[in-house]
């Protein structure tokens, strides 16, 4: 066992080192190196060399080879004795290389053959390639003096550039004299070298003896072996090529090999060939960048690789790529007029993963015409420009450009655009028009399509637009449009507005995802109304759905719309908490329903006329039924004005101005309804002098107001800026003294409530809300507050402070309008600005009319104050 082994060892030294020495000193051919073939028919003779021993027959073939891995840059030297004449049927063959151990079955080889016709024999260079032989060197013819033996050496040698040299001794010395010379480098490579020896006389059977073979290096390699190549055959397995054959020991130790990216050392080196070792690691790889770095590696001649020699390569992770994976980006259909892009048509594919996708056999196509991809990769998040294949250069500076040809033409209109991997899987397919421009210059040309986000759930038009960027698109690079659509903002339902009595128009509070806002089946009105027949999303907004009924709405009933199963572009679901909403078709308004209530007809300088109306019934109207108008020279009603186009209820017993300038009505009165207000592009002309204000529904009068400036109170010097107000709803609107002017001590105007010249009922009275006051600002009846309710047909008052001496102290009001109502507050500072003293004071309340009545109230307050 232990001589096996040793036996072993020998043969594994040789075959590590390639080139091999035998003088057969050690009496054997069976080791060191070993000789394999015919053993049985070879011996070691008395003289320590190699001999036939064949059977003694004729046509008899004799072979032995050993290990041999050395072809260029070799040296091959050896002696051959033959005791006979060598002849055309009895001869040798010593191989120098072979690719087979079996030296008589075919191969690929060269070799030294001695033997032919006649009594001079030449030394001859073969090239055999299968069971074919070629003679590339003749050597020339040699006399000897003995026919019957011939003693020779012979030495060979071939450079790196395939050049053979034949040299012989004919004397067996080392006297070489060249025979010929030749270059062929059909074979490079060798596994073997050996003998080969034919004969047809049956006594030749012993005459073959051969001796001293010597093969190495023809000049001494010092060249340390480096990495030819790295290639990945799977997720976890590398093949490394070398630039030479590998020591074996050295080569297949995994210390060796240290690969980055934290994997480290191979779990296990196999051999592949003497050049090729495959290293297999437990993690797998994943797609990148990766160092593999050798130390401690020899060839066959000892000469160790460089100390961390690195080999770098990348690694594309297979992966199958899915819908969605790689979006087509953006879309240059008509680039006519473009300013600062070709005028040439490209699309741009994005890569929206991490991972390296590879692109063979992908095909790109629109309806007519179809490209295949070649090889290649698209980087995460990379752009990929696809042009005409004569239009490559153009766009090369722009970034990553892949020219086709055939390039499937983009249609200025439409078309449809469908990019699959290898496996017809679509991976994406976009169905553009040229509406998705939303820009009707740019439509005309010079500006690409981009994808708002490819993440999106909206699809189609609401996820497209045009390039916002002045060279008019961005290939290569983010789309100017580019919005992630990452907001966790919950889309809700605001409001549905009745249109008609089968038309809804549905609000959200932003925009929805339009393929699922369009079905029909995810809204539903109660009280028997149901599902809508269809649903119509407006753009490019996409906040605003318009429903079609066929079961119309009941005026005057509320009903309720619920909707669901709708999501926004980043995805959310419509809120539960948000998702229904009242709707309400008021009733047809019928005269009086509306009445009028205060109109303001000479503003101001740089102020405005207003209407005011009120809802006298008991449930909502709506103002998109109501008209404002007034009537013309021939007293026709003209000039007719609606309030709204969309529905805007007027609840119960409110009212409501309308103006063309809202905030400068806000901006000269007190509104105490600040949202009671319909603003309309202009009001008919309502003269400061007389006129008539009219409300009309669906063209029936349903209030009239013939006025004129007598109806204002005559004291009041300056009418500018004083509406008129109407005093009672029970009564018919131009029934005489109905509407006077408002009174000035409520600014002289009441917009969006309730009117200070409105009946206060039967009961008059003006009364203290507290008897005793202390004007010391620490915020507890700081003030004295006097209350009082007057008969309508009373406009004028009087209120003065006198002390419980009988001097006047105060003149709160002198002569001045008042309303039907109100609240009068005294802040205990005399006429002069001065505090006034502690103490009583009678305050003294004198209303009266253009008639001369007059009536007085009279009630006692206490002024007081801490004391230091």
């Amino acid at each position: 066992m232990k001589k096996i082994l040793l036996i072993s060892l020998l043969l594994f030294s040789k075959i590590a080192f390639s080139q091999f020495s035998d003088h057969f000193e050690d009496g054997n051919f069976t080791q060191n190196p070993v000789w394999q073939g015919d053993e049985n028919y070879f011996f070691i003779n008395a003289g320590k060399q190699l001999q036939s021993n064949g059977p003694q027959l004729g046509s008899q073939i004799l072979a032995l080879s050993t290990v041999n891995q050395n072809s260029l840059n070799t040296s091959w030297e050896f002696f051959v004795k033959l005791n006979f004449d060598p002849t055309a049927t009895n001869f040798v063959r010593i191989y120098l290389t072979s690719n087979q151990q079996d030296l008589k079955s075919a191969l690929n080889g060269y070799f030294v053959q001695i033997g032919e016709t006649g009594s001079t024999d030449g030394f001859h260079l073969y090239r055999q390639t299968g069971t074919s032989t070629s003679r590339i060197i003749t050597g020339s013819q040699k006399t000897r003096v003995n026919n019957n033996v011939l003693t020779a050496r012979i030495k060979i040698t071939r450079d790196d550039s395939g050049l053979w040299n034949l040299y012989t001794d004919v004397n067996g010395g080392q006297n070489f004299i060249p025979e010929g010379s030749v270059t062929d480098k059909t074979f490079t490579t060798s596994g073997y070298a050996g003998v080969y020896c034919r004969y047809a006389t049956a006594s030749r059977y012993s005459q073959y003896i051969f001796d001293d073979f010597e093969v190495k290096d023809l000049v001494p390699d010092v060249t340390p072996p480096t990495i030819k190549n790295v290639t990945v055959v799977d997720q976890n397995n590398l093949e490394v090529t070398f630039s030479k054959p590998i020591d074996q020991n050295s080569g297949l130790t995994p210390i060796n090999y240290t690969l980055s990216g934290g994997y480290s050392s191979p779990e296990n080196v196999s051999l592949i060939d003497q050049n090729n070792y495959r290293l297999t690691f437990k993690k797998s790889f994943l797609s990148g960048n990766y160092s593999l770095i050798i130390n401690d590696v020899k060839d066959k001649t000892g000469n160790t690789i460089s100390a961390n020699s690195a080999f770098n390569f990348f690694y594309v992770k297979p992966y199958l790529a899915e819908f969605g994976d790689v979006v087509i980006n953006e879309i240059f259909a008509n680039p006519t007029g473009s300013k600062g892009l070709p005028q040439k048509e490209f699309i741009e594919l994005w890569n929206t993963t991490n991972e390296y996708i590879l692109t063979a056999g992908w095909k790109y196509s629109d309806q007519t015409s179809t490209y295949t991809f070649q090889n290649d990769t698209i980087k995460p998040a990379e752009y990929i420009i696809l042009c005409a294949k004569a239009d490559t250069n153009l766009f090369k500076p722009f970034g990553k450009t892949i020219g086709l040809s055939p390039w499937p033409s983009l249609n200025n209109d439409k078309d449809i655009l469908t990019l699959s991997n290898a496996k017809g899987t679509t991976i994406d397919k976009v169905a553009y028009y040229d509406s998705w421009y939303r820009d009707d210059l740019k439509k005309k040309g010079g500006y690409s399509l981009e994808l708002i986000d490819p993440k999106n759930s909206c699809k189609g038009s609401q996820n497209w637009s045009s390039s916002t960027n002045v060279d008019g698109g961005t290939p290569g690079k983010e789309n100017s449009i580019f919005h992630a659509q990452l907001s966790t903002e919950i889309p809700k339902l605001i409001q549905a507005t009745v249109v008609d009595s089968v038309t809804i128009l549905v609000q959200f509070s932003k925009p929805v995802d339009s393929l699922s806002a369009v079905q029909a089946q995810n809204y539903t009105v109660n009280n028997g109304v149901g599902y809508p027949l269809k649903a119509v999303i407006s753009p490019p907004q996409f906040s605003l759905v318009t429903l079609k009924f066929k079961t119309p709405l009941i005026r005057g009933v509320l009903n309720t719309l619920n909707v669901k199963d709708l999501i926004d572009c980043a995805g959310n679901q419509l809120s539960p908490s948000a998702n229904s909403v009242q709707i309400f078709m008021a009733k047809k308004i019928s005269k009086n329903d509306i009445l009028i209530s205060e109109v303001l007809f000479n503003p101001k300088p740089k102020g405005v006329d207003f209407v005011e109306i009120f809802n006298n019934t008991n449930q909502p109207l709506d103002l998109k039924d109501l008209q404002l108008a007034n009537i013309d020279t021939k007293g026709t009603i003209a000039n007719i004005k609606s309030l709204s186009t969309k529905s805007l209820l007027i609840d119960p017993g409110t009212y409501w101005v309308i103006s063309s300038d809202t905030l400068n009505v806000k901006q000269n009165y007190f509104v105490q309804n600040p949202d009671n207000f319909v603003q309309i592009t202009s009001l008919p002309a309502y003269n400061n002098d007389k006129g008539s204000v009219i409300l009309l529904s669906n063209n029936i009068v349903i209030d009239r107001l013939n006025y004129n400036a007598k109806i204002h109170h005559p004291l009041i010097h300056d009418e500018d800026g004083i509406s008129i107000e109407r005093v009672s709803f029970r009564v018919d609107t131009n029934e005489p003294n109905n509407f006077k002017s408002a009174a000035a001590t409520v600014g002289f105007a009441t917009p969006t409530y309730k009117n200070s010249q409105e009946s206060s009922g039967d009961e008059n009275f003006v009364r203290l809300k507290n008897k005793t006051f202390s004007p010391d600002n620490d915020g507890f009846d700081d003030v004295m507050a006097l209350e009082y309710q007057v008969a309508e047909n009373t406009s004028l008052a009087t209120v003065n402070i006198y002390s419980d001496k009988g001097r006047l102290v105060k003149k709160l009001l002198k002569n001045q309008t008042i309303g039907t109502n109100g609240t009068l507050t005294w802040d205990g500072l005399d006429d002069n600005g001065q505090k006034a003293a502690i103490g009583i004071y009678v305050v003294l309340f004198d209303v009266f009319d253009l008639k001369g009545n007059t009536k007085r109230f009279r009630n006692t307050v206490v002024l007081a104050r801490k004391l230091n």
